[in-house]
């Protein structure tokens, strides 16, 4: 076992390039849009068509600025088209009596939360204006009663003063971010197992004094190492280089880092017993990483997602728990009690990979 575990590291010694590449990217793309978001909400220009008066479009662009998400600015149309065409903004929106459509320049995950608002205020003012016609000052009503609530509540957030001085959408660009460039590190560092059954060197080794299961663990406590060091790591220059405010239990998002690496590199094993030859793997882990990423939360909340196929699909990937767990600790403060669910569902995932992988492996392998 020592042996094997050595050799990886002596091989990642002579081509540290692509590990190097991952924590590069981590910092720079985490780095950059953080930045990024730092000037306030993002300008969406927003244009009405014909069938909407330039009254009701001024009504719309108040309701919108009311939900402080976006700033919206009403132009006309040439000029937002302009803006899209000269990539100013990713975006624009133009209004209809009973519907919007979203002009869009380049893809953006702002866009998700965009639709999300746009398809929740158009449903209240269509339900108003339904409501309306039994009731014409049903707005009148609806106004008053929220000036003059009957019962007055008061809400105060368990982090309240770090989320003053740290977004959430920081932290969620971390966590995300750093959980998917992961994923690229620990199953290309797996490529060598296929790489080795596919020259025989694989099976040269099982005749040797090494048993099968020191020939894994070599292979599978390196891809662990990896993985680990580079979210560790990345934690560590965020908090204490750009001061990210990760809450006060840093070492519980440690043991949950540690939690989702394993289930990563289980679920790399199972991939690479499922081909045949290294080169697939370079179109196969960029579909799987980048999939498990738009569904599980890495790019965007996951309550912006409402398909509730991609919710299902979302229940049994690593990164959603992963991401949840994380965010649960550093911006609500929860301790382990509150995530000892999602870190059991990604040990759970990692021991049913890992039998399923080596058992994959075995069976499609040749004997000596």
């Amino acid at each position: 076992m020592k042996a094997v575990f050595l050799l990886q590291w002596r091989r990642f010694y002579r081509r540290p390039l692509f590990v190097l590449a991952m924590y590069g990217l981590t910092i720079i793309f985490i780095s950059v849009a953080a930045a990024g978001n730092g000037g306030g909400p993002e300008m969406i220009p927003l244009y009405a068509d014909e069938s909407v008066s330039e009254t009701e479009a001024k009504e719309w662009l108040k309701r919108l600025d009311a939900e402080a998400q976006f700033s919206f600015k009403l132009m006309s149309e040439a000029q937002a088209r302009e803006y899209v065409a000269e990539g100013d903004v990713s975006q624009a929106v133009k209004l209809f009596e009973t519907d919007y459509v979203i002009l869009v320049g380049r893809d953006d995950p702002v866009r998700i939360a965009l639709h999300s608002l746009l398809r929740r205020v158009y449903s209240e003012e269509l339900r108003l204006e339904n409501a309306a016609q039994s009731t014409p000052d049903i707005r009148e009503q609806l106004a008053e009663t929220i000036s003059n609530p009957a019962l007055a509540v008061s809400v105060s957030a368990l982090q309240e003063e770090k989320a003053s001085s740290q977004s959430n959408d920081e932290l969620q660009l971390l966590f995300g971010m750093t959980l998917f460039f992961v994923v690229y590190t620990i199953m290309f560092s797996l490529v060598r197992i296929v790489g080795e059954k596919e020259t025989g060197t694989w099976n040269r080794m099982v005749i040797s004094p090494i048993s099968k299961w020191q020939m894994y663990f070599g292979h599978l406590s390196y891809s662990f190492l990896i993985g680990f060091s580079q979210i560790t790591l990345i934690f560590l220059l965020f908090r204490f280089a750009f001061g990210f405010e990760m809450g006060g239990d840093f070492w519980l998002l440690i043991v949950i880092a540690a939690c989702y690496t394993f289930s990563i590199v289980a679920l790399g094993l199972l991939i690479i017993s499922l081909v045949s030859q290294p080169r697939q793997l370079g179109a196969i882990i960029p579909i799987i990483a980048t999939g498990m990423a738009m569904i599980g939360g890495a790019f965007w909340p996951i309550e912006l997602v409402t398909n509730e196929i991609l919710l299902t699909i979302a229940k049994i990937l690593p990164i959603t728990y992963g991401i949840q767990a994380l965010t649960s600790v550093a911006v609500y403060g929860d301790g382990l009690k509150a995530v000892i669910v999602p870190i059991l569902l990604l040990l759970g995932f990692g021991g049913i990979f890992t039998s399923l992988g080596i058992r994959l492996l075995e069976w499609r392998s040749p004997q000596p």
